[in-house]
């Protein structure tokens, strides 16, 4: 299972925690100082350096790929498209790919695109599932506990991203 863009290892250390085997786990970061910290949180986890357009890994390695917040911040469209040509590169066929990502712009955050599932489908396979969730997040922030978000959280239209799963044919 490959964490593309895997930070300091947050979600690597959830999935090692909840069973799977750290040395069945690789996370990937361009960032040296996230991949020295998440090394030190997934003992055992594979976790490299490396741009996400140049992986080192072989063809056909993974059979689960998580890309969470990944391709709106890769830059623009052909970034966005090299970095799916080589996680599809890396993705064993039959296997799927988990993306989180806005499902909405976010103009406060200048540093992130949004990506259209179209885009993904187009690099990477077709869409097979998707949910929309995360309830708008200044709205979040003023909800006084989890019962209220909760509530909020059914309105369609106040959930700020999705969840979708893309199969590797």
């Amino acid at each position: 299972m490959l964490d593309a863009g895997c930070g300091t290892g947050w979600w690597l250390e959830r999935l090692a925690r909840d069973g799977h085997p750290a040395d069945r786990l690789r996370g990937a970061d361009r960032d040296p100082d996230r991949t020295a910290a998440a090394t030190a949180r997934v003992p055992g986890a594979a976790i490299a350096t490396a741009d996400l357009r140049a992986l080192p890994d072989p063809d056909g390695t993974f059979d689960v790929v998580l890309f969470m917040t990944v391709l709106s911040s890769a830059g623009p469209p052909a970034a966005v498209a090299a970095v799916l040509a080589e996680l599809r590169r890396v993705t064993a066929p039959g296997a799927i790919a988990l993306v989180f990502e806005p499902r909405i712009p976010t103009p406060a955050n200048r540093a992130t695109r949004l990506v259209r599932t179209c885009a993904v489908e187009a690099g990477f396979g077709p869409r097979t599932a998707a949910r929309s969730v995360t309830l708008l997040p200044p709205l979040a922030r003023r909800l006084p506990d989890a019962d209220a978000y909760a509530r909020w959280a059914r309105v369609p239209l106040l959930r700020t991203h999705r969840v979708s799963r893309y199969d590797r044919r």
